[in-house]
């Protein structure tokens, strides 16, 4: 378990904390303890990091026929002109399978 002393607050400063650990019916120190740890800040990774794993993701994506990385773009556009294959013909009845 971890601990901590906060000296030196502003008068007052725990005025509302009293106020809403009682509504809740709680002690003061639990609802610090909820607030610290809901608040807790999110950590962060520097831009190189982020490109690093960038390129991993893009090393694993196979290429395309252009040899270049695969392009989501032809698929998106076949999902929206087709109404995700929907209106493909594909030899089957569909008004005979009742879709």
């Amino acid at each position: 378990m971890e601990q901590v002393v906060i000296r030196r607050l502003k008068p007052g400063t725990l005025a509302p904390y009293r106020k809403a650990a009682k509504a809740k019916g709680r002690s003061l120190e639990a609802e610090l303890r909820e607030v610290i740890e809901t608040h807790c800040p999110k950590r962060t990774k520097n831009s190189a990091d982020l490109l690093r794993i960038s390129d991993d993701a893009l090393a694993l994506t196979p290429p395309d026929g252009l040899g270049e990385a695969s392009d989501s773009t032809l698929l998106i556009r076949w999902d929206r002109d087709t109404g995700g294959g929907r209106w493909i013909d594909d030899g089957w009845d569909d008004d005979a399978a009742g879709r």
